[in-house]
């Protein structure tokens, strides 16, 4: 097979001593994302960067959905809640309007990388990215964990090892899981070990691992560009880029993501400004916390207290690309978001949430 694109190539080592050659079909500056023009524009960019509250964006994201991945989307959480009350599913988010956003961004995030893989020269069929991703049901119970969760391990030893399953958001099983996220690991987040087994993280002898993929994915979700996203964190920018390739566990040690992670984010930002996919340069960040942003930081927190009772210690250099509660920076930044309990506290009692006041006080002492 020839390796070489018409731009080159794409070459480099992963963390594992691998090396890599890609057909490089697209060079940003010279191209653009004339590859992309079959593509029609979606959203109105007229307006000024960092313009649009979040209430009004949200809205403008959901409004090109069609009714049917809506209808679905509310399906899973309906099944979801139930197959919790069947201890088959983890407990729903603290937030769930918060949950369905979450799909909605995930759902769109899968439609923006099939353009983005035609704009790069790799046209492949992902819209299921995160959403509809199958494997073998013996891959999740040859991983499967002691520490993990109960209702995980009902799940898992309920399956036909021969049977394919779904380890993205639409699997009703494990979408709270994956919402609640995701890379938290340790016991008490399970559904992103089923995940990883996606082609986009680690694969599978049947779905192997595609770095084209992984790459572009790199790029939305570790800068990251979804505002409170699956990574429940602010969104960053794409002058970011090179740092996060610095210092990001997840692709740090790997050359071949880098370089097309290069071009991806390259082509994003065009694609951003031309409508084609989320424009989130238009959003203005709000500096507010959400139930769950607060939630995720509480599994952190917890996650890497188990760790440390268990004798195991924070690695700076970590090998895990996806393990939040090793990460000490992560969890410094978690830390720095339950500091403000008292505020949330405060907001949720004006707005007459009560539960909810109650559930933070009941964290805030847990970390006292």
């Amino acid at each position: 097979m020839n390796k070489k694109g018409t731009r080159g190539t794409y070459e480099g080592y992963d963390k594992e001593g691998h090396f890599w050659q890609l057909p490089r079909n697209v060079d940003p500056k010279l191209d653009g994302t004339q590859l992309a023009k079959g593509h029609k524009v979606l959203f109105d960019v007229s307006a000024s960067p960092n313009s649009i509250p979040i209430d009004e964006f949200d809205k403008m994201i959901e409004a090109v959905i069609p009714d049917n991945v809506i209808n679905r989307i509310e399906h899973v959480i309906e099944a979801g809640i139930f197959l919790f009350s069947k201890e088959l599913a983890e407990i729903p988010p603290l937030d769930v309007k918060a949950w369905r956003r979450g799909m909605i961004l995930s759902w769109s995030h899968a439609r923006d990388l099939v353009v983005l893989h035609d704009a790069i020269g790799h046209p492949r069929d992902v819209a299921g990215h995160d959403m509809d991703e199958v494997v073998l049901a013996k891959h999740l119970q040859s991983r499967l964990s002691n520490e993990a969760d109960q209702w995980y391990k009902n799940y898992v030893n309920s399956l036909d090892q021969g049977a394919w399953i779904n380890v993205g958001f639409f699997n009703p099983h494990i979408s709270a899981s994956l919402y609640k996220w995701g890379d938290v690991k340790g016991g008490v987040q399970n559904a992103m070990d089923a995940h990883r087994l996606a082609a986009h993280h680690q694969g599978t002898p049947e779905h192997p691992l595609d770095w084209i993929e992984r790459a572009v994915n790199f790029v939305v979700h570790h800068i990251p560009r979804e505002h409170w996203g699956i990574r429940h964190e602010p969104r960053g920018e794409w002058s970011d880029l090179e740092e996060r390739l610095k210092e990001d566990p997840a692709i740090k040690d790997s050359e071949i993501g880098k370089v097309i992670a290069r071009d991806a984010a390259a082509l994003f930002e065009l694609l951003e400004k031309e409508g084609k996919v989320v424009p989130w340069q238009l959003l203005d960040v709000p500096d507010i916390i959400t139930p769950s942003v607060i939630e995720h930081a509480r599994l952190v927190i917890f996650a890497a207290k188990k760790r440390k009772n268990n004798g195991t210690t924070l690695k700076p250099m970590l090998d895990d690309d996806e393990d939040e509660a090793s990460n000490p920076n992560r969890v410094a930044r978690a830390k720095a978001v339950l500091t403000r309990l008292p505020e949330a506290i405060k907001q949720a009692q004006s707005s007459g949430q009560k539960m909810m006041a109650e559930t933070y006080m009941k964290w805030m002492s847990e970390n006292s």
